[in-house]
């Protein structure tokens, strides 16, 4: 039987980040995950509109911009991507203001794992 195929959008203005992701979920049996990493809005937009991805997983600091403000302009525009948000705030407001703009879930940089990003991710397609 042929692996599920997930493509993730991937949107941090730190590829380290990124290399990090594709990393733990390399390790995941019966899941091909197919990554693009885009560093800003500008750009992760435009990818939204060109391509198909599954999922999007968006850093809350992307520089100058937030996180939330990529999820609005794309719920706006009307691209219906399930978002998961990723921030190493300790700030229980910024999930809540993320889970009301139409993010799927959001989980903490500093205390990812293979596992929990694997579930978020199940849990928001």
């Amino acid at each position: 039987m042929a692996d599920m195929l997930v493509r993730i959008l991937h949107v941090d203005d730190l590829e380290e980040e990124f290399i990090l992701l594709r990393e733990l979920l390399s390790t995941v049996q019966g899941i091909s995950f197919e990554f693009q990493w885009v560093p800003d809005i500008r750009t992760a937009m435009k990818a939204m509109q060109k391509e198909k991805f599954d999922i999007c997983l968006v850093d809350y600091h992307l520089g100058m911009d937030k996180g939330l403000d990529l999820i609005q302009s794309a719920l706006t525009n009307g691209i219906t991507i399930p978002f998961i948000l990723m921030s190493g705030q300790k700030d229980r407001s910024v999930e809540q203001e993320a889970l009301k703009m139409g993010a799927r879930q959001c989980i903490d940089k500093n205390d990812i794992t293979t596992s929990t990003l694997l579930k978020a991710i199940e849990d928001a397609i």
